[in-house]
């Protein structure tokens, strides 16, 4: 992996090398640890830095049959270390295997090969590199120039943590906005300081909260909606239904629709009206191995991709959302079923303002970036795309967004050496900026 990886001809290097490489990094979707950067965490090895928190690594672990033991298990870290070099030569054409490679070289200038004969090298040499204060979380974070990143934070949550690092601001994680419980509502009462009796009260309270983030610089929202999400037009009925949660009743599968896609159409109207951008993950099938969930817990790597969109459940809820007060927000769709590309590109031609993110997820490789762009540039706007963002757990996965802008260069390079796109520097290096950086930027202000 030399200097021109992904870099397949002339205008594809000159496009990364003078333009790419040294743009700032702007990250509007991840679950990077706050706690670890705002204390400056020193990791105790490798294992603690690089793999125990890395869904990724632990989901190839399991196809190539290694013990759960030395994956979530009570395994030694330095064993499961040795059991993650095993397996990673066997991961030739899984984005793993490039991750990896880049991490372990480009970030910890280590050229030991990753394999099961030099695990005990590579622990070494790695640990001796965490004991530097360079490898310490902030060290890590500010290695690659960040301009903004966007640790998830839920509506309840102490925000003081992020003032302590440049250039972080926490993104409203709404998840448990849309699935109330009466503990959740305690915590929010608490938070916002005022009692919650109603759905007044309730999006009072919500109000107050925001206006706590927008302090902290937040200007994106995200919320799932999984496989199976069905949005409910208001019925009139949503403030008995909130005040039965109240009283301590669990709503059944239809009154949990409604309230979800009432608490949608208030907090899209809250963001359009501060100038949030509003993520909507779409179609993860979170429920596949309860024995998996048990022993990784829900964010263990092993969700599946759902069933393509229903386009008219979509349509309806967007639709929803432009008749609030404040008008439709701007709205980053996330697709993980590849079916989806053509659906969410060509929306934006229906509600301007919505856009397709990234390749997400399963699909952040390289075929599922440059299958993601292809269908984008034709159904939709090329040089309106928002960019790269990692939603990752892991500080050392900043570095796919270098991934990210070698595959963009490449991708372009070829584009105009056969001739699809214009051979004039200036604009395809106005167009990377862009779509490495200023399109995102653009969103933070």
């Amino acid at each position: 992996m030399d200097q021109n990886y992904l870099l397949p001809n002339a205008i594809a290097k000159e496009l990364y090398f003078s333009t790419a490489a040294d743009l700032p990094l702007i990250d509007y979707h991840n679950h990077l640890s706050v706690k670890d950067l705002a204390e400056d965490r020193q990791y105790s090895d490798i294992a603690e830095a690089w793999l125990l928190n890395d869904p990724y690594k632990h989901r190839a672990m399991r196809i190539c049959s290694v013990d759960e033991a030395l994956i979530t298990g009570n395994a030694p870290r330095k064993e499961k270390f040795a059991a993650w070099c095993s397996v990673y030569p066997r991961l030739i054409g899984n984005p793993l295997y490039d991750w990896s490679a880049l991490e372990i070289k480009k970030l910890f200038g280590i050229e030991t090969p990753i394999c099961r004969e030099n695990a005990e090298k590579l622990w070494d040499e790695a640990n001796e590199k965490l004991q530097e204060k360079a490898f310490h979380a902030r060290g890590i974070y500010h290695h690659f120039n960040i301009r903004y990143a966007a640790p998830c934070a839920t509506i309840a949550e102490d925000l003081t943590p992020f003032s302590s690092v440049v250039g972080l601001a926490p993104s409203l994680r709404g998840d448990d906005l849309l699935t109330l419980s009466a503990g959740f509502i305690d915590s929010l009462s608490a938070a916002a300081g005022i009692p919650i009796t109603d759905f007044d009260s309730l999006k009072q309270a919500v109000t107050i909260r925001l206006e706590e983030f927008q302090k902290a610089n937040c200007r994106f929202s995200d919320h799932a909606i999984d496989n199976g999400f069905s949005y409910r037009r208001d019925d009139g009925k949503n403030p008995d239904r909130i005040a039965s949660v109240l009283a301590g009743s669990t709503p059944g599968p239809a009154d949990r629709e409604h309230i979800a896609s009432a608490m949608l159409r208030f907090l899209a109207d809250q963001y359009a009206a501060r100038g949030w951008t509003m993520q909507l993950h779409i179609g993860a099938q979170r429920s596949t191995s309860t024995r998996l969930r048990r022993v990784a817990g829900p964010a263990g790597g092993f969700a599946a991709i759902g069933s393509p969109v229903s386009v008219l459940i979509l349509t309806e809820m967007l639709d929803d959302f432009e008749q609030n007060d404040a008008g439709l927000p701007h709205i980053i769709l996330f697709t993980l079923n590849p079916a989806d590309n053509a659906v969410f590109a060509v929306l934006s031609g229906s509600f301007p303002g919505v856009t397709q993110g990234p390749a997400w997820w399963w699909c952040d490789h390289l075929h599922g970036m440059r299958e993601m762009l292809e269908t984008f540039s034709s159904y939709s706007i090329l040089s309106t795309f928002v960019g790269m963002t990692t939603d990752s757990r892991s500080l050392l996965s900043l570095l796919r967004h270098d991934y990210f802008r070698r595959m963009l260069c490449g991708w372009i390079g070829e584009k105009a050496d056969a001739g699809e796109f214009p051979r004039e520097p200036a604009a395809l290096k106005n167009l990377v900026t862009e779509l490495c950086y200023s399109n995102a930027e653009k969103l933070i202000h």
